[in-house]
């Protein structure tokens, strides 16, 4: 597929075999993955990068155990220090109408569910073993292909050739519009806010997802034993309203402290976290579906092929199955001979990622929409089945999704 937008003439030319455009987490963690996939020479990966604006970024990923190998496997850890992690050995799900949570545990202390990492310290340590490689802090405005070859054109004029190239640039993906891959937004209606507080008892390594009145939001522990990160998703004309209140976390924290107050749990700001001055921050959740995620020379990856509710905490975890799923389908595809571009490769992964695409938007789906509905039957139901589900053995069934 052409764009139809005026070229520039370009100032520099350069080429590399492939191109992963993105600089977030997905984008890093996938160069890496090529140059140490031993399929590629270093100045044969291209990494288009724009600058990052906000450098004290402490918000927190949490790492399942298969992302955590994957992490390993790519010494990206092995630099780090114990108080750099902090591991999940519980999870619990709480319902409405002061309900059981739905738990998960492991009896074994040296056993856990993943960790949680701060996401600039995982991106310094990933970047750092890609001095080697050619990066281009910019932005992609077009891109055209003729049999052999993708063209990217960058703002700054400079003009890319590559056989394969690997999109990581988040859920308003501007290579997914400028390819024209057919997108279905789902406008939910909802505002992320995130920041941390100070919880009243240690946290003991437990993760939290809570589906309040106010919107459902997932506690994750934070290094010290009582400091959370919280994502909160809340409906958009109301999270305007509690933003616009001079101390917007203390609103959040009464109206946590009035759901957990059965289990004596109270929450409170905090001023500073790490000698950070830290503030909320907030985006909107409109999220994507995409059918297809790929183009003639062109493969989706992480938020620009799939966005789901932050509930799940998974979004990451998907994103990094898709790069291993790429290297796979290079692998295979390569040892024949095939060039970058050939349909099998597509395909490939087309087929290995949709299915579990679809799984875990499924899920997150059916919580968000279940757990947000107006009607209160519904929400009790919701509730009510969990609590007979904590009974059962069919509850492993989350955790084996959530792990994959």
């Amino acid at each position: 597929m052409k764009s139809n937008n005026i070229i520039k003439k370009p100032s520099k030319e350069y080429f590399h075999k492939i191109c992963v455009v993105g600089g977030g987490l997905t984008g890093a963690i996938m160069t890496l993955l090529l140059k140490k996939s031993n399929l590629f020479k270093s100045h044969e990966i291209g990494w288009i990068k724009p600058k990052i604006r906000d450098s004290s970024d402490i918000r927190t990923t949490f790492y399942n155990k298969k992302s955590l190998d994957l992490l390993h496997s790519l010494d990206v850890l092995k630099n780090f220090d114990i108080t750099d992690y902090t591991f999940i050995n519980k999870i619990q799900v709480f319902g409405v109408n002061n309900s059981s949570p739905l738990e998960w545990d492991y009896s074994d202390p040296k056993l856990n569910f993943g960790a949680v990492i701060k996401n600039d310290i995982i991106l310094k340590s990933v970047t750092e073993q890609l001095s080697d490689i050619k990066h281009y802090e910019c932005f992609v405005t077009n891109t055209q292909h003729d049999e052999f070859e993708r063209t990217l054109y960058l703002k700054n004029k400079v003009l890319i050739k590559t056989h394969l190239v690997l999109s990581a640039d988040g859920k308003n993906s501007n290579l997914r519009r400028l390819l024209s891959i057919k997108t279905l937004q789902k406008k939910v209606n909802h505002i992320a806010l995130s920041g941390f507080l100070q919880q009243s008892k240690n946290h003991n390594s437990t993760a939290v997802q809570a589906f309040t009145d106010l919107g459902p939001i997932g506690l994750l522990p934070f290094q010290s034993k009582n400091i959370i990160n919280f994502v909160q998703s809340i409906e958009e004309k109301k999270c305007k309203q509690i933003l616009s209140k001079s101390k917007p976390e203390q609103y959040i924290c009464d109206h946590l402290n009035s759901f957990f107050s059965h289990v004596d749990l109270k929450f409170k700001p905090l001023k500073k976290v790490d000698n950070i001055n830290i503030k909320l921050s907030s985006w909107k959740l409109d999220l994507n579906f995409i059918v297809n995620p790929t183009a003639y020379r062109t493969i989706l990856i992480g938020d620009a092929a799939h966005s789901i509710h932050p509930l799940a905490g998974q979004g990451l975890n998907l994103a990094l199955r898709d790069c291993s799923s790429v290297i796979k389908s290079l692998e295979n595809n390569l040892k024949f001979g095939n060039d970058l571009g050939d349909t099998s490769i597509l395909n490939f992964y087309k087929e290995d990622r949709l299915p579990k695409t679809i799984a875990m938007t499924a899920i997150t789906d059916f919580l968000f929409y279940g757990f947000t509905s107006k009607s209160k039957k519904t929400r009790s139901l919701l509730t009510k089945g969990m609590e007979t589900l904590n009974q059962s053995d069919l509850k492993n069934i989350f955790k084996d999704i959530a792990s994959n």
